[in-house]
């Protein structure tokens, strides 16, 4: 096959998703489902706990760490729903391939706290790390016992635990060698 046809293929097979998802939706996840608002739910309630409780004197860095969480956990979710590792068969917005209320919102800002707490009040960021992952991954467990999350291929609630404490050490570290970038611009 040449490269022209495969792209033609994939284009095809792209737009077929595309309505296949979008009749999904309004079949089973639109706005009239209970699914659809405990996704709108865990969406703006971490947002707006967020303009409430974050320290706004370290606000850029504490946002850094959860947008670099965030953008981690986004290519993340992308490569296990693509894959058919886990899916997330209810969601807001049935053009997003991603659970945005879980990548974009709520485990996020959940370890943007973790990270506040830790840096604030000088805690083991470790230990808090594992504290709110055991935590998240017990939401996640009843999202899976409740069908918002599903596994595949051997994927389990424990996978969801070190992908937690993964990705929140990364943008950890992440974040600190950007604050060390920026201190020594400074010196």
């Amino acid at each position: 096959m040449s490269r022209e046809h495969i792209l033609e293929e994939i284009d095809s097979l792209d737009d077929k998703l595309t309505d296949l998802i979008l009749e999904y939706w309004k079949q089973f996840a639109h706005f009239g489902t209970w699914q659809f608002w405990f996704n709108v739910v865990f969406f703006f309630v971490p947002l707006i706990f967020t303009l409430f409780f974050i320290d706004r004197k370290n606000i850029f860095r504490i946002c850094f760490y959860g947008y670099s969480f965030h953008v981690m956990f986004v290519y993340l979710d992308v490569f296990l729903t693509r894959f058919n590792y886990w899916d997330h068969p209810y969601f807001m917005v049935p053009f997003i391939p991603v659970s945005i209320p879980v990548d974009g919102s709520f485990v996020p800002v959940a370890f943007m706290f973790a990270y506040q707490i830790s840096t604030n009040r000088n805690r083991n960021f470790y230990i808090l790390t594992f504290i709110t992952s055991v935590l998240i991954t017990t939401i996640a467990f009843v999202w899976h016992k409740l069908g918002l999350l599903l596994f595949y291929k051997g994927m389990n609630i424990f996978h969801v635990f070190l992908l937690d404490v993964g990705m929140s050490i990364l943008a950890y570290w992440f974040t600190n060698l950007f604050v060390k970038l920026n201190q020594s611009v400074k010196s």
